[in-house]
């Protein structure tokens, strides 16, 4: 009788908490209701106190937008930016040995569709990890390392998020951990659906936090939060997925400290701190958490993705690919791409200049089809031709077309479409030729310029300034097999 008197005092308390969040109420930072269920944690642990900070970040696989993901080069290059948390996930070799990597095969990570499991660690060592193709070929190949590396490299760096990726290898997980005594720097991190192994890192002592990998209900997130000290939600790039506010109203009304998944952009802070979110997961934590000064130039040329610059769709397939002297190819395919350069913003205010090279690698097969440079937007949000992103401008193009015409063509609030401002003709690319194009903006008007290198003048296109956000984006703004667009020596230039 007085453990179900304790149970519907719990429940009622958590009702009323979830009823006052979703009233707006809010939660205070670091109040007592944020307290973890596990008795057996320190509250003067590392993790402990981690997860109580009114805004913390994590940063997702060792930063994986940025160096080449669960790899020591990456963990050890985050910790020493200051990243004071990572997320690690572990596998078990056939023969025993735990190894740090994210998914249970190597095809995308080496190519090879070989299963962890199936391996020794000998024959592991044959397939470095390879993601060149998403971060820069000045990377190069990486072995993938051990468990027992990692938590000598970074177990007394950084409070660790650590995840068995194999339900049986899960006690080995947390004996590794125990051994070296980082209970108290080590996050337990499970899914939802895959909870065999709380009781066995509860019994240990370790921290432990719950994740969803899609929306969930209030039910899922009661059951979570019961067996948890911290609550993961799923949190996509679009703010207006009511089901995704849904959950994280949810998660922060059982007054558990929050986590969001996966945060790419700075655009998707304000939003979710709003909410009550104060944990961010994020793959682009140089970017997202750390201090950065905008960059005066792109970075391609040095064989490495500067953190911020990130393409419009976040799949891995839609990440830009290399090219020679300094360039970058959008993904070539039948969707329009994208990639904001949120390694050179926010730009500072008027007057300034935009300068890009930019090249149709194909002979594109409409004269509607276009290269564009968005500018003057609001945040740095991923921007899609024809979408449309409530509350905020997606800004001011300067559209070069296939056909050699020159435009500049706003986009109103809450428009799907473009309204052209301004046109001239010019002659039409060669394929393969590189066009530089200008872009001065001044307080209220917006020059275009593009220079074959080829003509007496370039051509040149002038129109009223609609966007005067800090962000920018360069865009292939037409589909098909054979879309080619390449970018480089991008810069701004202060006047």
């Amino acid at each position: 009788m007085a453990a179900e008197v304790v149970a519907h005092t719990a429940l009622s308390r958590r009702s009323v908490f979830r009823a006052a969040t979703l009233l707006g109420l809010g939660l205070a930072s670091g109040s007592a209701t944020s307290a973890c269920s596990n008795s057996s944690i320190s509250a003067q642990s590392p993790s402990h106190q981690f997860l109580s900070r009114g805004r913390y970040f994590i940063a997702q696989r060792g930063a994986s937008d940025e160096a080449p993901e669960h790899t020591l080069a990456a963990y050890s290059r985050i910790a020493d930016r200051g990243a004071e948390a990572i997320s690690v996930a572990v596998h078990r070799t056939r023969d025993g040995i735990l190894v740090c990597h994210e998914d249970p095969t190597l095809s995308r990570t080496s190519g090879q569709n070989i299963a962890i499991a199936d391996v020794t660690h000998d024959e592991l060592s044959n397939h470095p990890v390879d993601l060149t193709r998403w971060v820069g070929p000045d990377w190069g190949m990486h072995p993938i390392p051990t468990f027992s590396e990692v938590l000598e490299r970074l177990g007394k760096r950084a409070v660790l998020f650590v995840e068995s990726k194999d339900p049986e290898a899960t006690t080995d997980v947390i004996g590794a951990v125990t051994a070296k005594q980082l209970g108290g720097t080590t996050v337990f991190t499970q899914p939802f659906t895959a909870r065999e192994g709380e009781s066995a890192a509860r019994k240990a002592g370790l921290t432990i936090c719950t994740y969803f990998s899609s929306h969930a209900t209030g039910a899922e997130i009661d059951e979570a939060a019961d067996g948890s000290d911290a609550i993961g939600i799923f949190a996509g790039v679009r703010r207006e997925n009511e089901r995704q506010q849904t959950s994280i109203q949810g998660a922060v009304a059982t007054g558990k400290p929050v986590i969001a998944w996966s945060v790419k952009r700075r655009s998707q802070l304000p939003y979710l701190a709003e909410a009550g979110v104060r944990g961010f997961l994020s793959s682009s934590w140089s970017y997202v958490a750390g201090p950065s000064e905008p960059s005066p130039h792109d970075t391609f040329s040095t064989g490495r993705i500067a953190p911020g610059d990130l393409a419009g769709n976040n799949s891995s397939s839609a990440a830009p690919e290399w090219g020679p002297n300094g360039s970058i190819l959008l993904a070539t395919g039948a969707s329009p791409q994208s990639i904001s350069m949120g390694s050179m913003c926010p730009v500072r205010a008027a007057p300034y200049v935009i300068t890009v090279e930019a090249q149709f690698g194909a002979a594109p097969p409409l004269a509607s089809d276009h290269l564009a440079v968005v500018i003057g937007r609001d945040d740095d949000s991923a921007y899609r031709l024809g979408a449309v992103s409530p509350g905020t401008t997606q800004g001011q193009l300067v559209v070069l077309r296939s056909t050699g015409d020159l435009e500049l063509r706003s986009i109103p609030e809450g428009n799907a479409l473009s309204i052209l401002q301004s046109s001239v003709a010019g002659n039409k690319p060669v394929v393969g030729q590189w066009l530089t194009l200008r872009i001065i903006v001044k307080p209220d008007s917006v020059t275009a310029e593009c220079d074959s290198g080829q003509e007496p003048e370039p051509t040149t296109v002038s129109a009223p300034r609609t966007a005067f956000g800090g962000y920018f984006t360069l865009a292939r703004n037409y589909s098909g097999a054979n879309a080619q667009a390449s970018f480089r020596n991008i810069s701004v230039a202060y006047r």
